[in-house]
């Protein structure tokens, strides 16, 4: 793009894209036919997935910024809400290192503050009054990070800007899904003075939007997509008593049709951003496309879950480099030498090859016994006794061992 904005006569060979998520349904609610319309745009700064792109850049943009748009057209009405989530706007990253939830590590500590309120005040100039609802853990490994970022979001006291904490896993935990009402109550009133944008049929425009609700949670992805789609219902139901399609009184939730397409296009909505973030399907989808946590869901969140290690901790590093080379981020000026060598660790190799032989070995001689039990014993011991010892190593060399990337960013 700054080559064009130098040379404009290039505008011509370039094909502006959008990356994110889009769906168009045609739906019909209390007789009314309306099209309903969800897309979610992805900022192209600090672009990357899971492991690789955290936090915030020195300019203030953050990594998985996707900026959502809920449309509904009737009778030549037209009636549009936006809403955005992104990566916690301060210096930290989380690389992989083999653990299955890497630490969190915070640094140019100094800055934290500065950076915070570049990215703010970037908000605020695009979209008006932001209400920031984090959704992290105030404990464990997400204890430091949420304690950082309520910190310099209380000190830091922009008129535009409003900090909610809201601790999803802690009120949510013991299937304890009806305290999202808890959250819902205190976003209520700045959804109602926010408004949204609403042209009529004769095109006169009759509101607009004057903020929005920017939601984070670690990843941005699961929690969030679950807060998002809540407070879409309650946006969406106040535009359709607008329109005419619901009567003063009504509610979504009496037509079953239009439900279960409301619930699944956000889940759909939900997935899509989650696979181009982490490689996988969004977690909790359940409660998203049924309203209930089921135990079948818990289930496909640890499918899902252990799908997203091995992507994360294996295959990652060749997605980032994709991302990388696409957007720019990336130049190389040795055409001999491929942007896409990653460089292997030795420790890489070898521990992996040890580990699969003692393993091997100790099941075949759980297959082919010693003669006595004592000899079988010492053995067993001995393999269990170099594989625990391999296992720790593995730990210790964790972020050797995984997927790095090959292009180096300038």
């Amino acid at each position: 793009m700054s080559q064009i904005e130098v040379c404009p006569e290039l505008a011509g060979f370039a094909l502006p894209v959008v990356y994110g998520v889009l769906s168009i349904t045609t739906c019909s609610l209390m007789g009314k036919v309306f099209d309903f319309i969800l897309f979610s745009r992805r900022n192209q700064n600090r672009i990357g997935v899971r492991y690789f792109v955290r936090g915030a850049d020195d300019n203030g943009n953050v990594a998985n910024n996707v900026e959502t748009e809920q449309i509904v057209l009737y009778n030549g009405q037209i009636a549009s809400h936006v809403n955005t989530r992104g990566s916690i706007p301060l210096y930290w990253s989380q690389r992989s290192n083999i653990q299955y939830k890497p630490f969190v590590k915070l640094f140019n500590k100094e800055q934290q503050k500065d950076v915070y309120l570049k990215h703010m005040q970037q908000q605020v100039a695009l979209y008006g009054k932001n209400i920031c609802v984090s959704l992290i853990d105030d404990k464990g490994k997400e204890k430091e990070i949420c304690q950082s970022f309520t910190y310099i979001a209380g000190q830091q006291k922009l008129p535009a800007v409003k900090y909610i904490h809201f601790d999803f896993h802690k009120e949510c935990s013991k299937m304890r899904w009806y305290n999202l009402d808890i959250l819902m109550g205190k976003l209520k009133e700045d959804l109602d003075t926010f408004g949204y944008y609403f042209r009529d049929s004769t095109g006169a425009v009759r509101s607009t939007q004057s903020g929005v609700i920017r939601t984070n949670c670690i990843d941005c992805l699961d929690r969030t997509n679950v807060v998002q789609g809540l407070i879409a219902r309650y946006v969406l139901t106040r535009q359709f008593r607008e329109m005419g399609i619901l009567g003063k009184n009504e509610e979504i939730a009496q037509t079953s049709q239009f439900e279960y397409i409301f619930k699944n296009r956000w889940a759909d909505n939900g997935d899509g951003i989650a696979k181009q973030y982490t490689g996988t399907p969004a977690l909790k989808s359940d409660y998203t496309r049924t309203g209930v946590r089921t135990k079948m869901g818990l289930l496909q969140d640890g499918y899902k879950s252990m799908q997203r290690y091995v992507q994360n901790n294996f295959l990652d590093g060749a997605r980032q480099d994709s991302y990388d080379l696409l957007v720019g981020n990336h130049r190389y000026s040795t055409p001999e030498e491929s942007p896409l060598a990653r460089p292997r660790h030795p420790m890489a190799i070898f521990l992996p090859a040890l580990i699969g032989i003692f393993m091997a070995l100790f099941i075949l001689k759980l297959m082919l016994p010693e003669e006595t039990w004592s000899s079988q014993i010492v053995h067993l011991s001995l393999y269990i006794g170099v594989m625990t010892f391999l296992f720790k190593q593995v730990k210790l060399w964790g972020e050797h061992l995984v997927d790095q990337q090959g292009c180096s960013i300038h």
